[in-house]
């Protein structure tokens, strides 16, 4: 059946409304979103119908209330299924999900080398992704999202990127090589959309997604939509300067926030360490500094190594300076912390301490609403599968 462009944004906010915060009753959504009774019982009808919807049965209240009881409606699981694909360093990640955002199936492609130029082609994803959809023939996909490690430049089909790995990497191979629905979006915008649609929080506030790698990314989903998406320059936070007196940075400015927090310079950091100090734990770890990985300075961190310590302790205080700036320039309520170095808890406690040191009185975000989400190598391929839902489903602008 044919529906207007109206009734599929009324069907589309419905839906949008249960992702977020379901399971919920019929009245909870004509409250929410001011549609009308009659219109979110007939759409509600065709979803349960389409089997995009199932009833959990009555809601259990203590509160004595007049007329019929709530009947609790939920995003049914299974049914449509959505593939995520993650571009990273290391390998190509898929994941499959169905429409409830339950991960069903997981797969790796990894390369013998960081950025292998042999390995980490378009040929090479696009038969790796037509690999991991084989596995999956006996269920519908709807759509595949793919988090890129850069901005998507659409008219070109490519990655705006500063890693001359990315730069002239062509995408158009991928939205055509399987007849399916195809989206592209910067692995954090990516991420910061799935939280919102999957977080555990009941609320649909605006929140910062800050993720820390390689390089460093800031996206912000506000009034229930990805901030700036269509601008390159939003979120790039990782060239804000902490310190003008600070390293030199590729960009040609003194002292950004990625000389001191990436992954990237991290590692050079150590490696530095590997040449200078001789007591270093990283001589144990590695038998050359060209084998240093984040990981291995991670376990130098472990073992009690000085100078890796001040390494991400400084690292960690820059960190915290750019959170508290940035609570006082964007509106959000929550901040969520991504990235294999907040995962120590020494490290995170120190984080909480710089803020709760240097809060600005009125910023209304507090270090209790803080929180890592644990890091994985599948997050981004999670991602690319809720921007799939959310491009599919949802009407995602």
């Amino acid at each position: 059946m044919t529906i207007s462009p109206k009734q599929l944004a009324l069907r589309q906010q419905v839906l949008d409304q249960l992702y977020v915060h379901g399971p919920l009753s019929r009245t909870d959504i004509v409250h929410n979103t001011g549609i009308t009774p009659a219109t979110v019982s007939t759409i509600t009808g065709a979803l349960l119908e389409d089997h995009y919807l199932d009833e959990l049965g009555e809601a259990h209240t203590t509160a004595v209330q007049a007329g019929r009881k709530k009947v609790l409606l939920q995003i049914a699981p299974g049914q449509r299924h959505f593939v995520g694909v993650d571009l990273g360093a290391k390998g190509f990640y898929f994941v499959l999900v169905d429409q409830q955002g339950q991960v069903l199936d997981r797969v790796a492609h990894r390369f013998s080398h960081v950025f292998d130029p042999s390995e980490s082609t378009p040929s090479t994803l696009v038969t790796a992704l037509g690999a991991f959809l084989a596995r999956h023939q006996e269920v519908p996909i709807q759509a595949v999202g793919v988090a890129l490690p850069g901005h998507y430049l659409a008219a070109a089909q490519q990655i705006a990127s500063n890693h001359p790995h990315w730069l002239g990497f062509d995408l158009a191979p991928v939205s055509q090589a399987f007849g399916l629905p195809t989206y592209f979006e910067n692995n954090a915008h990516a991420m910061a959309w799935t939280e919102r649609l999957f977080s555990t929080t009941p609320l649909d506030d605006n929140f910062i997604f800050l993720h820390v790698a390689r390089g460093i990314f800031c996206s912000t989903v506000h009034d229930g939509a990805l901030y700036g998406r269509q601008n390159p320059l939003v979120g790039e936070i990782a060239h804000t300067v902490v310190n003008p007196e600070g390293t030199l940075c590729e960009c040609g400015r003194h002292g950004c926030l990625c000389t001191y927090a990436s992954e990237n310079d991290i590692i050079a950091k150590a490696r530095l360490l590997y040449e200078t100090a001789p007591r270093t734990y990283l001589r144990q770890l590695v038998s050359d500094p060209a084998q240093i990985t984040f990981t291995t300075v991670l376990q130098a961190y472990d073992l009690g190594d000085d100078g890796v310590i001040n390494t991400l302790n400084v690292a960690i205080k820059y960190l915290a300076a750019e959170l508290n700036n940035l609570t006082l320039m964007i509106d959000a309520r929550r901040l969520i912390l991504h990235g294999r170095i907040f995962d120590r808890p020494a490290l995170f406690e120190r984080l909480q301490q710089y803020l709760n040191d240097n809060q600005f009185q009125f910023t209304s975000v507090t270090p209790k609403r803080l929180t890592v989400k644990p890091f994985t190598e599948f997050d981004g391929a999670i991602g690319g599968a809720g921007l799939a839902i959310g491009q599919e489903l949802l009407g995602m602008a």
